[in-house]
């Protein structure tokens, strides 16, 4: 069993993803869930779920509704996609069969569990730094790194910078890599200026990326779904996913929860509102670098306040995403946008440090 041994070394080596903190009793703002969804409409939808499962049934007629009512929401066929649980386990999925010692280039920083599957399934990684200046990427510098790969990842908007590129730019990348794997990966795009879904139509390289875990704030149900073209979305659904992927009632409060597109676009608008004014608060804090967001978070640089504002926003149980240095930012931290009482505690603390 050698071979068992030394093959679990070379895994245990490998740098794990970095999951948020025990939250009890905190004020979580650091995993970008939509804390802003109204506990009670949701309590609702998942009791009306529950009565209406056979947990002794495999999920096969809920499945064929969450299809239903995805494809319902994009205006798009389902012939053109898959679901799975979350989008991280669709990446898992395609990154450990499609993927799967080949190459890829990203650009950083990014979302750091892809990265962290690219180690995972030998894929060797190119990754182009984003101008620190306003987290714009060089489309020459991209496209030629990438002309040496086989597989592109580009989160729109990104994780962690919360930006998202000119559309022209992104379409312009699928555009000239027709050759490459390109994922797209719109987790947060219900927060942003817009969506690429309907290219799968025209580029059969293109698979876009989604998730219920924000907008929908079913972070707890794990529910993603893929967008691509329909032979791959088919290959995905019936060989490479597993039969039964999701379970019954995440799959029954998903299907509920996608027929209530009205009010979670209500709250999207509202986290939109608060996402501005707290980056306006922020900004107008000297001594920090705070960047603009298309997301439902704020990515800023503290520099020499990293460790005053950690220390504040312990005192009062606030929970944000804590990366330090990180390529070349300085004292980086992320906070996900909240209630407008969430927003105001942090915004408190945060001048505390300063104060």
């Amino acid at each position: 069993m050698s071979w068992f041994s030394n093959r679990l070394a070379e895994i245990s080596a490998l740098q794990a993803y970095v999951k948020p903190e025990s939250s009890v009793g905190a004020l979580k703002l650091d995993a970008n869930e939509n804390l802003a969804v109204d506990k009670g409409f949701l309590d609702r939808i998942t009791s009306q779920a529950l009565v209406s499962i056979d947990f002794r049934e495999y999920p096969i007629e809920q499945l064929e509704e969450i299809y239903d009512k995805v494809g319902i929401f994009l205006s798009l066929d389902k012939k053109y996609i898959g679901v799975g649980n979350g989008s991280d386990q669709i990446i898992e999925a395609l990154m450990s069969t499609i993927a799967r010692g080949k190459r890829a280039t990203i650009f950083v920083p990014t979302f750091s569990y892809f990265m962290n599957r690219c180690d995972l399934h030998d894929v060797k990684v190119k990754a182009i730094p984003l101008d620190k200046h306003d987290n714009s990427l060089s489309r020459s510098d991209f496209i030629q790194a990438a002309n040496a790969s086989d597989v592109v990842y580009i989160c729109s908007p990104n994780n962690p910078t919360g930006n998202q590129f000119d559309s022209n730019l992104v379409s312009d990348i699928i555009e000239s890599l027709k050759n490459k794997l390109v994922l797209l990966d719109e987790a947060y795009v219900e927060f942003a200026r817009y969506s690429l879904a309907s290219h799968v139509r025209k580029y059969n390289n293109l698979v876009v990326l989604r998730t219920l875990s924000k907008a929908f704030g079913l972070a707890g149900a794990r529910v993603g779904y893929m967008i691509s073209n329909e032979e791959l979305a088919e290959t995905f659904r019936s060989i490479i996913q597993s039969p039964y992927p999701i379970n019954s009632f995440s799959i029954k409060v998903a299907s509920l929860m996608l027929s209530n597109g009205r009010y979670i676009l209500d709250t999207v608008e509202t986290i939109k509102t608060e996402r501005d004014r707290v980056y306006k608060e922020l900004a107008e804090i000297e001594g920090l670098n705070v960047y603009k967001s298309d997301a439902n978070f704020i990515f800023f640089e503290s520099f020499d306040s990293y460790n005053k504002i950690k220390q504040q926003l312990a005192r009062k149980n606030i929970q944000v995403k804590m990366f330090g240095d990180m390529e070349s930012y300085e004292g980086c931290m992320r906070v996900t946008i909240g209630t407008p009482e969430m927003n105001n505690m942090f915004l408190e603390s945060v001048r505390a440090a300063f104060s």
